[in-house]
């Protein structure tokens, strides 16, 4: 593992997105749509880019079924859920967990459609190296994963000496860090 932090942070869903964020370099991040195959998120595949990547530290959104949405719609949802989860967990990276609330409160972000737009117009202005990855409305998940990047670099990174350890690959630091973040 690099000496140098890396931030993988995921918004999970067969549309969802996966950042690599280094706070070393922080207008720039590197971001790409889930992979997927079948109709499903590839794992192996996710599992392949993040060990290449070498992040010391992940955060995943912590999705839940919503009340309209549908049974097939919350059950794949549940399985892009997992299939992130176990590709992290596979990893060997310490995972923390974030809900939508915290990261977007923190982030000062409306809910629904237009904190879609403002996540995206967000992204485009802190990570302007890399804008292009945001000019479609429908890269709008991937805003969300480097917005999920940026809010742990705040609450993880800057926060404290401990967390920055623990990002440095210390187990020990790591396995002591809460896995779940607030706001």
């Amino acid at each position: 593992m690099s000496a140098e932090t890396c931030i993988v942070a995921i918004d999970p869903g067969l549309t969802g997105a996966v950042a690599f964020y280094f706070p070393s370099a922080p207008d720039r991040v590197a971001v790409e749509d889930m992979p997927t195959a079948g109709g499903e998120i590839d794992t192996a595949a996710l599992v392949r880019r993040i060990k290449q990547m070498g992040p010391t530290i992940a955060v995943i959104e912590q999705v839940h079924a919503m009340p309209k949405n549908g049974s097939i719609a919350c059950f794949k949802l549940g399985m892009a859920y997992g299939a992130a989860r176990a590709a992290l967990t596979v990893s060997g990276v310490p995972t923390h967990l974030v809900t939508p609330n915290s990261w977007k409160k923190h982030m000062r972000l409306p809910g629904g459609d237009l904190g879609k737009e403002a996540g995206r117009a967000m992204a485009i202005r802190l990570f302007p190296a890399t804008s292009e990855r945001f000019e479609r409305k429908k890269d709008h998940n991937r805003a969300d994963a480097a917005l999920i990047a940026a809010f742990a670099a705040d609450k993880l990174i800057s926060s404290t000496t401990a967390a920055r350890s623990g990002c440095a690959g210390d187990g020990e630091a790591a396995a002591s860090a809460s896995p779940e973040l607030g706001a």
